[in-house]
């Protein structure tokens, strides 16, 4: 996760959402591990902390949750037959949809 990520999310969330796209599966799991790693991180949680650094030390991580909920209805839409369950669930929470 770095600053150029928030960045091109939009992009590859509407590359994602179009069935003609080559290699929409693995674009797709790119998006599960960006949501992944978007969400905040427990400051109470020092083995977290240590491992992934501080909200504070990475504003990415909540402007990407701020691109995944302004682009919820495209991760509404997402495949549901391309996707596992708990793959979708994380973007779905991520965008603000649960």
């Amino acid at each position: 996760m770095n600053a150029a990520v928030p960045e091109v999310l939009p992009y590859l969330l509407r590359l994602a959402d179009d069935p003609r796209v080559p290699g929409r599966a693995g674009l797709l799991d790119r998006l599960v591990v960006i949501a992944g790693y978007s969400e905040p991180v427990d400051p109470g949680s020092e083995a977290m902390t240590w491992w992934f650094g501080s909200d504070s030390e990475h504003p990415e991580r909540e402007r990407c949750r701020d691109v995944f909920a302004r682009h919820a209805d495209v991760v509404a839409t997402l495949p549901e037959e391309m996707l596992r369950p708990d793959s979708r669930a994380a973007l779905r929470r991520v965008a603000g949809l649960l």
